[in-house]
């Protein structure tokens, strides 16, 4: 690899920073407008530096959802190669620093590519079906986000006694939140929609919901976050990315060894809802209820026996998608 290209992604900007190999010292920079003209004149920029758009250049930027969509399909369009990385592991690989621009931070994604290139994980494009999935999803969310911050005042109201303000309230707002239901309702039947269309993504939809605790939101949550259920190799690794596989955090000389812990590095979404499913399986799947009061009665904390439940609810999904089959309680593996 020759040139890397460090990539910062704003609202109205994006700012690029270039390492060449042969000089790393020498860091040509650039601010750009986030438009189509923008991609264009960053394509000329480059041309002038000798640097192509080809298997020798490496271009690396943060994953920041909406804001980086359009210049991912940009230099996608251009078979240029691709490494969307974690936030946090770019800022934790420079160590401590007192401050940061758009241009610096450029600068660090692209000496933070050429240092780990042999650790790149290249991005594919995703299929189009669960890239509309992903912003519906999203949008859905953010239209539950503000139900609930309309709704959580009024009920808060009635709780202390202010009646009569309360029913005001709910008066105002009726409109507006039964607006919002209804768009909600609209989300979810087009998600429904788009995912029955695809017959390999429907199928797989119906195994993970065979699992006791585990509905449609999760399973088509878990189908968009993982495309289609084919980024990870097995069970374990599913698990810490949806942050129920615990750690140990301390652990040095003849200090005292720390509980194990989840890691904060995971996808929060999936994890919640994970945290649902398990409190529904612990009501209603025998076995995942046996052991929850098993676990209780012995001492264990509460919340680390639901990550157990979690993790168990992980592994069953990874399970039936691997087997091909629906979820069965007390299932035996046959052997080979």
């Amino acid at each position: 690899m020759k040139n890397f290209v460090g990539i910062d992604i704003s609202k109205p900007f994006f700012d690029v920073a270039l390492i060449k190999a042969n000089k790393p010292d020498l860091i040509a920079h650039r601010q750009f407008k986030q438009t189509l003209q923008g991609f264009a004149d960053m394509y000329e920029w480059l041309k002038k530096q000798e640097v192509l758009l080809d298997e020798e250049t490496l271009f690396c930027m943060e994953f920041t959802g909406i804001y980086n969509t359009a210049l991912v399909n940009y230099l996608t369009s251009k078979s240029a190669l691709l490494w969307l990385e974690m936030a946090v592991k770019i800022k934790k690989s420079e160590g401590f620093e007192r401050g940061s621009n758009d241009k610096s931070d450029a600068v660090k994604i692209a000496k933070y590519a050429f240092r780990y290139q042999d650790k790149k994980q290249l991005w594919g494009p995703t299929d189009k079906s669960l890239e509309k999935l992903k912003h519906l999803i999203a949008q859905r969310d953010r239209i539950v986000d503000s139900i609930s911050k309309l709704v959580v005042p009024i009920n808060e109201l009635k709780e202390v006694g202010c009646i009569v303000e309360a029913r005001l309230m709910e008066k105002l707002q009726k409109t507006a939140i039964r607006n919002l239901e209804k768009a909600q309702k609209n989300i979810e039947a087009q998600i429904v929609k788009i995912v029955k269309e695809d017959k390999e993504f429907s199928h797989k939809v119906e195994r993970v919901k065979s699992i006791k605790g585990i509905g449609q939101v999760t399973a088509i949550a878990f189908l968009v976050y993982t495309k289609g259920y084919t980024s990870f190799e097995n069970g374990k690794q599913l698990s810490c990315y949806s942050g129920v596989v615990p750690f140990i955090r301390k652990k040095s000389g003849i200090s005292i060894e720390s509980k194990p812990r989840v890691s904060p590095f995971a996808n929060k979404k999936l994890k919640w809802l994970l945290h649902l499913c398990a409190s529904s399986a612990i009501q209603h799947d025998k076995e995942l209820k046996a052991y929850y009061e098993r676990k209780i009665l012995a001492g264990k904390n509460k919340m680390s026996v639901i990550n157990a439940v979690r993790n168990k609810l992980v592994l069953r999904m990874f399970a039936v998608l691997r087997d091909d089959r629906d979820y069965v309680e007390n299932y035996e593996r046959k052997c080979a």
